[in-house]
């Protein structure tokens, strides 16, 4: 959903007394209203939960995740990037944006990231927007260096396969970050 100002609807809901002190003080501990913080559980589900409840993603603890991928050897952790990870954010695409194209594969990358997963990313407001004539994504995460070899294989993947350009690709403990050359115009 976009930064742009949208048309609003009041609605009157009930709620117990219990849920509503619990939304308030949860409220109160965000430093926003009530009503604002209600909207936010209601964009959440309607740009994430009804989203994943369409695809095979599952909810795991990120402690048991970075567990899980440290008895995995560096070489599999970027194979299952490229392939598994792929395919799971394809999937998420679809459902969500309709479409696979390199823009809606970067936007679902960004939904991951936006809904508490672990991972955090960044991308220019405007994927036509560069840097020094290089597209620029750095994720942040909480996987430690495993996690950033697992993100390396899907984003070389991702950049070779929908841009058919050799992405550079820097890896660190708990983030990563991909630039590639500059594109006239991305392939679907």
């Amino acid at each position: 959903m976009s930064g742009k100002k949208r048309k609003t609807i009041l609605r009157t809901i009930r709620l117990s007394e219990d849920v509503d002190a619990l939304l308030e003080k949860d409220a109160e501990e965000q430093n926003i209203s009530g009503n604002a913080f209600i909207s936010k559980i209601m964009t959440r589900y309607v740009e994430w939960e009804r989203t994943i409840e369409n695809t095979s993603y599952v909810t795991i603890s990120g402690i048991l995740f970075r567990a899980l991928i440290n008895e995995v050897s560096d070489e599999k952790l970027e194979e299952i990037g490229r392939t598994f990870v792929a395919k799971a954010v394809k999937e998420l695409a679809m459902v969500a944006f309709g479409k696979t194209d390199f823009e809606s594969l970067l936007n679902a990358v960004l939904l991951v990231g936006k809904y508490d997963t672990g991972m955090r990313a960044s991308v220019p407001s405007s994927f036509e927007s560069r840097v020094d004539g290089l597209g620029l994504i750095t994720l942040y995460h909480d996987w430690g260096l495993k996690g950033s070899i697992l993100l390396r294989g899907y984003f070389d993947s991702l950049v070779r396969n929908e841009l058919g350009r050799q992405p550079t690709i820097s890896v660190a403990d708990d983030a990563i970050t991909v630039s590639f050359p500059r594109l006239s115009k991305t392939r679907s």
